[in-house]
């Protein structure tokens, strides 16, 4: 028995998951994470917590913690416009790492609240 053809397949696809497949592939989806991962990870600093991207943790040595995090930004903005088929994984990995940052900014504000 013969598959479905990639169109008939697509045709199958919810068009939610079409759009958000699109937008995963997109470089401007990209770029937007990096933002968001600068600003989450600007709000873990303030609220005390430290770099653990090994990579990261030795620019902010050499540019301080804004610095060194915006440094890092541009770096794989560089590196990811050359990666345009794989663009989506990286994008899944940003997302991942923002949801990261979220819970860890979480974590240490309830720490602070509750004095531990």
């Amino acid at each position: 028995m013969n598959s479905p053809s990639p169109f008939i397949r697509q045709l199958e696809q919810p068009l939610w998951w079409a759009r958000l497949r699109q937008r995963f592939r997109s470089r401007w989806t990209f770029v937007a994470l990096q933002v968001l991962d600068l600003l989450t990870t600007v709000a873990v600093f303030h609220a005390g917590g430290v770099e653990l991207n090994p990579l990261v943790a030795r620019l902010t040595l050499h540019f301080g913690r804004l610095g060194g995090v915006v440094m890092s930004k541009v770096i794989a903005v560089v590196l990811a416009m050359g990666v345009r088929r794989l663009i989506w994984v990286v994008n899944i990995f940003y997302a991942g790492l923002i949801c990261w940052n979220l819970i860890v900014l979480f974590l240490l504000s309830a720490r602070a609240h509750t004095g531990h």
